[in-house]
C-alpha cells in the first residue's frame, strides 16, 4: 500500500512526487517533479505549502496572506482564494521544481517570467552582438519556455543563432530557424516578381519595415518576418489588385482602412499600403506622412526614405502599437540594431521632426531602453517597468492592453474623479454617433431607447461576461501619463 504523503515526510523529511493539474501553472507544469520538505520555519506569504483539506484532498497552492494564524491560499493559475487553512493542515513546503532533468527554484509568477525573459534577452543580445552565450548559463535555461516566449515575440530564429554557438541546437529551435530562412528566401523571390510588375505598370512603391530592417541584422533571417509591407501609389490600388491576383494571390481585404491584404499558400502575405498611418489612432502621424513619397529618393519606380526618415517611421510604427495594444521585444531590438548600424544620423534634423510628430520623449525613452537592454546594462526601476510592459505585450500587443489604452483614450489622459464620472455616464447613456454605431436599431427607434438599459447589460453578460468588470477596473486603475 502506498504511504500517505505526510507519512513519507515524517519518515524521510522529504517527499518527491509527479505533479498533475495546472492550478500552479506556469511555475509548476504537467509531469514536473516536486520536492516537498518538512516545514522548518514559520510559513509566510509567497511560500507554496502542501496541505491536506479536511476532505482528505492534497493541495499545493501559494500563501497569499496570513492572518490570526490562518492561511489564505490560491493557485497561481486560479482566481479562487481558499480561507481557513491552519498549521494542522500543512504537510510540507515546496523547495524545488524539477523539469526535464533540471532543478528550478520556487518562484513567484513575476520572478518566473522575469527569468525566462532574461534568458531570451540574453540569447538575442548575444546573437546581434556577435557573442557566444556562456555554456553554464545556457545549461541552466528552461529552453522549452524560452522557445515559447521567443515565439510570442518572433525572436526564435535570433535565439537559435545564438544557441547553436554553444550547444547542439534543440529540434524546435532548429526547425524555427530553418523555417525563417525558407520564408525569407520565398519572400525575396516573390517580392522581386511583384515589384517587376509594378515597374512595368509604372506604379511607384516603397518597401517598409522588415523588408529593410532585416538587412541590418548580422545574419540572414535573424529577424523573422510575417509579411511584406509596401507603400504604393494610392491612386493605383485597383491596378495593384489585378496584378496580385494575376500572380496567384487572393485578396483577403480591399479598401478597408489604409492597406489591402494579399495571401498565397502556404505562408506568403503582402500588405499594400495606400498610406502609412490611419487617422484614428495617432492623427498627427497620418498628417505628417500624407505625402512622404515626395521626400523619398527614387530608382526607377522604387522609392526609399532617407535613413533619418526611416528611423522616424520605425519609431512612429512602434509608438502606434505601443499606445494601441502594446509593443514587444522585437520592436526594441529593431531600434537597437538600426542605431548600431547608423551612428551618423543627423540628430538636429531628428529633433526637429520628432517635435512635429510629438514623440520626443518616446524616442529618447525607447532609444536609451533598447541600448541598455541589449547591451546588458543595469536598468533603473522605471526602465524595468517599461521593459516588463514590452515583455508582457508579445509581438502584436494584447487585448488587455488594448482595452486599457482605449479607456485611457476616452478619458483624455485625465485621471480626475470628475473625468471618470463623465466617462461612466457616457458609457451608460449612449447618444449621438456612439448610439448610431453600436446600436443603430435604437438610434432609429428613439421610443424604445429606455429598453436599451436592459438589453445592453444582458447582452454584455452573454457575449462579454468579464468585459464590464474589466472596463470598470481599467477606469479605477487608470493614472495620467506624462505626454510623450
Amino acid at each position: 500500500m502506498n504511504k500517505k504523503f505526510e507519512d513519507v515526510i515524517a519518515e524521510k523529511g522529504k517527499l518527491v512526487y509527479t505533479n498533475v493539474g495546472d492550478s500552479m501553472y506556469p511555475i509548476i507544469q504537467q509531469r514536473d517533479l516536486l520536492v516537498i520538505e518538512a516545514v522548518k520555519k514559520p510559513l509566510k506569504t509567497g511560500d507554496v505549502p502542501l496541505y491536506k483539506r479536511d476532505s482528505g484532498q492534497y493541495v499545493l497552492h501559494r500563501i497569499v496572506s496570513v492572518k490570526n494564524g490562518k492561511y489564505m491560499m490560491k493557485g497561481d493559475n486560479r482566481t479562487f482564494v481558499e480561507k481557513g487553512i491552519a498549521d494542522k493542515h500543512i504537510i510540507g513546503v515546496l523547495t524545488a521544481v524539477i523539469r526535464n532533468g533540471k532543478e528550478y527554484p520556487v518562484e513567484t509568477v513575476q520572478e518566473y517570467y522575469a527569468r525566462i525573459a532574461g534568458d531570451l534577452i540574453y540569447l538575442v543580445s548575444c546573437a546581434v552582438n556577435g557573442e557566444k552565450p556562456a555554456r553554464e548559463r545556457v545549461e541552466k535555461m528552461d529552453l522549452p519556455e524560452v522557445y515559447r516566449l521567443s515565439g510570442e515575440h518572433m525572436l526564435t530564429a535570433a535565439a537559435a543563432f545564438a544557441l547553436e554557438k554553444t550547444i547542439p541546437l534543440p529540434h524546435a529551435f532548429d526547425q524555427a530557424k530553418k523555417k525563417a530562412v525558407r520564408k525569407l528566401t520565398l519572400f525575396e523571390v516573390e517580392r522581386a516578381s511583384v515589384t517587376r510588375e509594378f515597374e512595368k505598370a509604372e506604379i511607384w512603391y516603397m518597401p517598409l519595415k522588415g523588408i529593410l530592417l532585416k538587412d541590418y541584422y548580422p545574419r540572414v533571417a535573424m529577424r523573422e518576418m510575417s509579411d511584406n509591407d509596401i507603400l504604393v501609389d494610392s491612386t493605383r490600388m485597383k491596378d495593384i489588385k489585378e496584378i496580385m491576383e494575376r500572380l496567384g494571390y487572393t485578396c483577403t481585404s480591399f479598401g478597408v482602412r489604409n492597406h489591402d491584404v494579399y495571401s498565397k499558400p502556404p505562408t506568403l502575405e503582402f500588405e499594400m499600403h495606400s498610406s502609412l498611418f490611419f487617422t484614428d489612432i495617432v492623427p498627427q502621424f497620418a498628417r505628417y506622412y500624407k505625402n512622404i513619397e515626395e521626400k523619398a529618393t527614387r530608382s526607377g519606380f522604387a522609392l526609399k526614405m532617407s535613413d533619418e526618415d526611416f528611423y522616424l517611421y520605425i519609431l512612429c510604427h512602434t509608438y502606434k502599437h505601443y499606445v494601441y495594444a502594446g509593443s514587444g521585444l522585437r520592436s526594441l531590438l529593431d531600434v537597437y540594431v538600426f542605431l548600431r548600424s547608423h551612428s551618423g544620423l543627423d540628430r538636429n534634423y531628428l529633433a526637429q521632426e520628432l517635435q512635429k510628430l510629438k514623440i520626443n520623449s518616446f524616442e529618447e525613452k525607447i532609444r536609451l531602453l533598447s541600448n541598455k537592454v541589449f547591451a546588458g546594462a543595469e536598468l533603473n526601476a522605471q526602465e524595468q517597468k517599461e521593459l516588463d510592459s514590452f515583455i508582457a505585450s508579445g509581438s502584436n500587443g494584447t487585448f488587455e492592453n488594448y482595452e486599457y489604452n482605449q479607456t485611457a483614450k476616452y478619458l483624455g489622459n485625465d485621471d480626475s474623479k470628475a473625468s471618470k464620472r463623465r466617462y461612466l455616464m457616457k458609457r451608460v447613456f449612449l447618444s449621438g454617433e456612439d448610439l448610431k454605431k453600436h446600436y443603430p436599431f435604437f438610434a432609429r427607434h428613439k421610443a424604445l431607447y429606455p429598453f436599451l438599459f436592459v438589453y445592453r447589460p444582458v447582452k454584455g453578460m452573454i457575449t462579454r461576461p468579464k468585459g464590464i468588470l474589466s472596463e470598470y477596473k481599467n477606469i479605477k486603475r487608470f493614472k495620467k501619463k506624462e505626454e510623450q
